[in-house]
């Protein structure tokens, strides 16, 4: 075995989650986002359990092959749909083209499209 014959197909990287409604504050529910991610693995608790937290932050195996979420639309305790974002720590090449880990947006083989067209 060596370096060239491994195939990376996962990376864990800690998703924070901000603009989630206080209500919803709580491990149980982050894990659940952090499923619809990729594999959760761990929550951050000290956000949980801190009164003035902005976010939350959870540790999720994912997916390489796949682009990474922006955010995601999640019904509030009244029924309200509410966006929440997804910001991701310390991402090491990515493309904001496409969206996924392992090239820059310079070396992306997806085509570039108008100039209207948001990048990731």
């Amino acid at each position: 075995m060596n370096a060239s014959t491994i195939k990376f197909t996962h990376c864990l990287l800690w998703v924070q989650v901000w603009g989630l409604p206080f209500e919803l504050f709580s491990e149980d529910v982050v894990m659940d986002m952090g499923k619809g991610i990729g594999k959760a693995v761990e929550v951050h608790c000290k956000g949980v359990a801190a009164d003035q937290a902005k976010f939350l932050r959870i540790r999720v195996e994912v997916p390489l092959d796949k682009p990474l979420w922006r955010g995601s639309k999640i019904n509030g305790p009244d029924g309200e749909v509410v966006w929440v974002a997804f910001k991701h720590e310390r991402l090491i090449s990515f493309c904001f083209r496409c969206g996924i880990l392992g090239h820059e947006a310079k070396t992306c083989e997806k085509p570039c499209g108008t100039e209207e067209q948001e990048n990731q």
